[in-house]
């Protein structure tokens, strides 16, 4: 009776990580990320099947706080630490890819010179990313420096993820090379 009982628990979990596994290969991640520097703020959200999952990363005094919640329950708050190690970080980045980005600017700066720069930069870098919606609102005549930036994109973490272990693959028999 009792191994009736475990083996149905077992295959139950099993089925919930298959459902979970390919539920990853379709439906995105939606991520925000949010630069407000009137309010000093500073954070990125990422929602998967919300709200089963969510987890945000804000600045508070300088430090980068990790929050995740599933199901609407606060799970885990860590303070985020930086790594060092070989500098594979932009490759991880590429591996993402993320889809229907959406950017919103608003800046203005004290001196008009400096908007014009900023949004002559800011124009030729939305040329250089595949962008779906691009809001770009300098403002010539602001009294005070500001900037605001509102950025959201969905990511199909399956993919990535799959794009992500090829990638620590290859650079691991790099070094196996590199020590033999």
């Amino acid at each position: 009776m009792v191994l009736i009982i475990v083996s149905l628990i077992v295959s139950a979990i099993i089925a919930v990580l298959a459902i979970l596994i390919i539920l990853l290969f379709i439906i995105p991640l939606k991520t925000d990320f949010v630069l407000d520097t009137d309010n000093s703020i500073l954070q990125a959200t990422a929602l998967w099947l919300h709200p089963f999952i969510m987890a945000r990363v804000t600045l508070e005094n300088s430090k980068p706080i990790l929050n995740i919640h599933i199901f609407g329950k606060h799970l885990l708050k860590r303070t985020l630490k930086k790594k060092v190690g070989k500098g594979h970080s932009m490759d991880y980045l590429r591996a993402i890819e993320p889809e229907d980005i959406q950017v919103t600017t608003h800046y203005g700066f004290s001196n008009p010179f400096d908007t014009g720069i900023t949004c002559g930069a800011v124009n030729m870098v939305s040329q250089l990313i595949n962008i779906s919606t691009f809001e770009n609102q300098p403002d010539f005549l602001a009294d005070k420096d500001y900037v605001y930036l509102n950025a959201s994109a969905k990511i199909y973490m399956g993919p990535a993820i799959m794009k992500i272990i090829k990638i620590r693959r290859l650079y691991r028999r790099e070094l196996q090379w590199i020590q033999t």
